[in-house]
């Protein structure tokens, strides 16, 4: 993503449930920002996508288990980009 378009979405651990909490934080390419949405592929196969809204602090929560998901979140720009700002494993921890 170019330096002025950068947007930070954190993406939260697993809670005991396998929920995941996902938020975003702004940057300097906010006022660029046409869409966020996050995508959670699930252990078992199934997808689920939520849109975020391009507000700071704006959280969602995904459904994951409790085994590992993969969680991606896309970001669209009023110019027509698309960038993949984040992809990652999820784990359940068991303590």
């Amino acid at each position: 993503v170019p330096g002025t378009n950068q947007v930070t979405v954190d993406v939260g651990v697993k809670d005991y449930l396998g929920n995941i909490e996902v938020i975003y934080q702004g940057g300097m390419g906010q006022i660029h920002v046409k869409k966020i949405s996050a995508k959670i592929t699930r252990a078992d196969g199934q997808t689920q996508t939520k849109p975020l809204e391009n507000k700071k602090g704006s959280t969602i929560e995904l459904e994951g288990t409790k085994q590992t998901d993969r969680v991606e979140v896309w970001v669209d720009m009023v110019n027509g980009e698309t960038y993949k700002i984040n992809d990652q494993l999820q784990e359940y921890r068991i303590h």
